[in-house]
């Protein structure tokens, strides 16, 4: 009964539940209250049966939901498990292969086997191993070393967005490479193509400098061909996914390296084979070609073309280096980094005289995998710090004394992981290598020896890569692909410490010889062609080598474009010499000379602008010669001149166009002037008056000199100074004409104006030479102007301006003033300033090349008689004469007094033709200064 007693009162429990109808969702009947004990016992077992039943099919449904997910879940694992085995089998099947293609080349038992990549495409992409696919992009060097602290950071921070910017499914490669040019290229440079010349003496011309430049080119690393290339593999199913994902990262990263004027391209498939040659066989010119040497039915491939006859990698039973075909080669490791590194050490490596490729890889972690190796590598330093504890407790001493190593270790440690959580740092792992090659074991011993020295002063240790030779040839060829797993750690900034970047040269075709570059000794090379502003100055004090340099330039210019036509504006009177010796025409204008020159001329047939434009340009040729002279009287000029003298011109100019007849000249203006109503015309035409009825009326006749010579030279050396501007604005007036017409028949012309700041002196004549500037840049003429002060150019913004966007300018021996106005204006490092310094040799200085700054060594050797051409230093003369008469009291004759360029004649005559010399033998460096500037 009592058990009985209990479960009723259980039932009674349960019926007063059943009074919360929310919590089990069953309604109470409402005569329950007055039931008795029997019929709610009745009562609570027929609901307590109807609930067993609600809950047993609860159950039930809870059993076939479970059911079903079960279901779902093995459907989807058995869809997963199918999917993973076909990636397991494809990754094997790939794996498989590529670790076959590995010891397969590893033990090649040709040399075709082993060169490691399977296919090189046509557009560049290579196929290095099966699912991996490389591209490589070939970028210039740029001004680091030399470059203002500014700079430098600028640089730094790009190459940091560029390493960034990779995911950790790529790997990127850096390759620095000095190539020597083959034997056959060197024997048949030729710099300047005596047989393109027009005469004996350009010819002759040629062959003196071609002499010139091969002693030269035995200075420097010249025959030594830089390149710099970058080398991406990723991981693909096809070439065409492959290439699809190239041209993006080609996008992206040609803006990357825009932001520091590099310029980057992508290369195709011949030009990656032939650098993969040059590396496996640096003596043999390249000769694959696509179309030619492949077809669908032939066996061969690209390897086939460019492999080397044989590879020897035990020669003379040694493991450390190998031999390819003639020459011995090795192959070194960077095992261990000083901290901080030098940024230095890449330029200091391929700065060497010396066949050398530095290389380095580049792969990324990603950020989670990065953070935990960290970490792990934290813990194993805190457990290496618990084991020291153990021990100093177990000897006696202070457990909180650790070795120096490991607590520096775990600071290091724990400022990387700072590094990687809250800064823009990435982890790669990274691995250098060097590469070179000799002639001789000897010779390769020697060249691995100066590495290494190198290598340590900048705090990078370079090891041996012994039995690994094989491995390390494929790895240092630019297919993007690591075979050497020998690397460390790198965050985004260490790593970009390895600047590719080393000194920058200019090395144009069919430009001028611009001396050496005084950090390498190459001889620099520039085509002004390619610039984007054909204007350029050069400037110096006096006695800084202006003279000379433009001479050598000009001469270039003679020697390398025969089409060109040169016009120069002397001032001192020292390019008679040039000028004539090149078969030109040479004028000397002042009082009482007999050239004359018509600064209104103007051919109204010509093609390349029309009447009312000339017109209007006449017009502010006379506006600016009227101002400068109404300046140097004190006088002011007025915007009523103004008037009167375009309407003054306009007037001759229209009626020569509708009656013909001859040019007007300046005598037609002077009348015109004065037919005019205003008192003030007639003050302006006594302004003239001195230049057409006086001494000075040179410029009031027709022009009588031809000016159809190659090269012409204007002297004004007898002009007065009061008709400096004058005489410069009616030549520019000339020089026009000569434009034009050598655009309308596809000419370039070259302008060299000399004391070129007297144009920048009074606003109107600046206004005018910024027209004749732009003219300048729309018909081809290549202007040069030559100055030693820049007073007129600082004072004047406009002028300073024109100097600004200049792409051209040659920087001599320059004031403390001028220096500083250079140094404010293009942004000069204190070591580009340090190179036009007061302490700068003659012709020594700092060339600006567009974006290129290089610094200039400039020596020519004074045995020839281009130096004698391009020399007028008055001292040299005096001594010459001297030499002169006491050679010829010797021998009882009188010394003739005989003008340079006579005299120069003589000596030419006598001497004759020069031999061309079979062996390259230093020159006497002679001094390059001007005569009277």
């Amino acid at each position: 009964m009592a058990n009985k007693d209990e479960s009723f009162k259980n039932m009674e429990t349960l019926a007063e539940g059943l009074r919360r109808p929310g919590e089990v969702g069953f309604e109470l009947d409402p005569e329950f209250a007055k039931m008795s004990k029997r019929e709610r016992k009745r009562y609570v077992k027929k609901v307590h049966k109807e609930l067993d039943r609600e809950l047993a099919g609860k159950r039930h449904e809870i059993r076939d939901a479970r059911a079903a997910a079960k279901e779902a879940e093995r459907t989807q694992a058995k869809s997963a498990a199918e999917v993973t085995k076909k990636l397991k089998e494809r990754s094997s099947k790939s794996d498989k292969l590529t670790a076959e293609q590995r010891r397969r080349r590893d033990n090649a038992k040709n040399v075709v086997d082993a060169i490691g990549y399977n296919r090189m495409f046509e557009n560049g992409i290579c196929e290095v191993e099966e699912g991996y696919y490389s591209e490589t992009l070939s970028f210039d060097d740029i001004t680091y070393q030399n470059a203002r602290d500014d700079d430098q950071k600028t640089i730094l921070a790009a190459m940091c967005d560029i390493y960034n910017y990779f995911p950790a499914d790529t790997t990127v490669q850096f390759s620095v490479v000095n190539t020597p040019l083959r034997h056959d290229q060197i024997r048949d440079r030729q710099f300047y193509d005596p047989s393109r010349q027009a005469n004996d003496v350009l010819k002759e011309d040629a062959e003196t400098m071609n002499e010139v430049l091969s002693d030269k080119l035995a200075e420097g690393v010249s025959n030594i061909k830089r390149a710099r290339y970058m080398t991406i593999g990723i991981h693909a199913n096809n070439p065409l996914e492959a290439r699809t994902r190239f041209s993006r990262i080609n996008t992206d990263l040609a803006g990357n390296f825009e932001q520091i004027r590099c310029d980057v391209t992508p290369m195709t498939g011949l030009e990656r084979l032939s650098v993969v040659q040059s590396l496996l066989r640096p003596d043999r010119k390249f000769t694959f070609d696509y179309e030619r040497d492949l077809s669908i039915y032939s066996p061969d491939s690209s390897k086939d073309f460019i492999a080397p006859m044989s590879i020897n990698f035990k020669p003379d039973g040694s493991n450390m280096y190998f031999k390819v075909d003639d020459k011995y080669c090795q192959v070194l490791v960077m095992r261990k980094y000083d901290s901080p590194l030098e940024d230095t050490v890449v330029a200091n490596l391929v700065n060497m005289s010396m066949p050398i490729e530095v290389t380095w890889y580049l792969q990324p972690m990603e950020k989670s995998k990065a953070i935990n190796f960290v970490k792990t590598r934290r813990a194993w330093i805190d457990a290496e710090t618990i084991e020291e504890q153990k021990k100093a407790v177990q000897q006696g001493y202070d457990y909180s004394i650790l070795p120096s190593e490991l607590r520096y270790s775990r600071e290091e440690t724990e400022d990387l992981l700072t590094q990687l959580q809250g800064q823009q740092q990435h982890l790669f792992m990274f691995s250098g290598l060097i590469y070179t090659w000799a002639e001789s074991p000897e010779k390769l011993t020697e060249q691995v020896l100066q590495i290494l020295d190198v290598a340590s002063s900048a705090g990078v240790q370079v090891e041996t890569l012994e039995y690994r030779q094989r491995q390390g040839l494929n790895s240092i060829l630019p297919l993007g692909l690591n075979h050497i797993e020998i690397s460390r750690p790198f965050t985004t900034s260490e790593a970009c410490i390895f600047v590719p970047f080393a000194t920058q040269e200019l090395e144009q075709e069919g430009g001028s010889w611009y001396y050496q570059n005084k950090l390498s000794n190459n001889l620099v090379f520039g085509n002004r062609a390619n610039l984007a502003s054909p204007v350029g100055f050069i400037s110096g004090k006096t006695g800084s080598g202006k003279g000379f340099f433009a001479k050598n330039e000009i001469e270039g210019t003679l020697l390398s474009k025969p089409d060109d036509q040169v016009i120069i504006f002397d001032r001192a009177g020292e390019y008679k010499l040039l000028v004539e010796h090149a078969g030109g025409t040479y004028a000397s204008f002042g009082v009482g000379l007999d050239a004359h020159l018509n600064p209104l001329g103007m051919d109204k047939r010509r093609e390349s602008e029309d009447f009312g434009t000339q017109v209007a340009f006449k017009a502010d040729a006379m506006i600016a010669q009227a101002a400068a002279a109404a300046n140097e009287t004190m006088t002011v000029f007025s915007e009523e001149e103004r008037s009167i003298i375009q309407r003054c011109v306009e007037n001759i100019f229209r009626q020569y166009n509708m009656e013909g007849g001859r040019e007007p000249i300046l005598e037609d203006f002077y009348e015109e002037l004065k037919r005019q109503p205003e008192p003030m015309a007639h003050n302006i035409a006594l302004r003239y008056e001195r230049f057409v009825s006086g001494y000075s009326n040179f410029f009031n006749h027709e022009t009588d000199i031809d000016l159809t010579a190659r090269t012409v030279g204007l002297n004004f050396k007898d002009v007065p100074d009061s008709m400096l501007v004058f005489a410069l604005i009616s030549f520019c007036e000339t020089v026009r004409n000569i434009m034009y017409n050598n655009f309308d028949h596809g000419r370039r012309t070259w302008l060299y104006i000399e004391e070129m700041e007297s144009l920048f002196k009074y606003p109107s004549v600046l206004n005018y030479f910024r027209r004749f500037a732009n003219e300048c840049r729309k018909f081809g003429m290549y202007l040069t102007g030559i100055t030693q002060s820049t007073e007129s150019m600082i004072r004047n913004q406009d002028a300073n301006a024109i100097v600004k966007n200049s792409d051209f300018i040659m920087l001599l021996k320059q004031s403390k003033e001028d220096r500083d106005y250079w140094a404010d204006a293009l942004g000069l490092s204190p070591l580009e300033v340090a190179c036009i310094d007061e302490g700068a040799p003659r012709g020594w200085g700092l060339l600006v090349f567009g974006s290129a700054r290089v610094p200039i060594k400039g020596e020519f050797p004074t045995d020839n008689h281009l130096y004698e051409l391009f020399s007028t230093d008055p001292n040299e003369w005096a001594e010459k004469k001297a030499r002169e008469a006491l050679e010829a009291a010797k021998h009882g004759d009188a010394a003739e007094d005989v003008a340079p360029q006579d005299e120069f004649r003589r000596r030419k005559r006598v001497r004759g033709r020069k031999k061309k010399r079979s062996e390259p033998k230093r020159d006497p460096q002679g001094s390059m200064g001007d005569s009277t500037e």
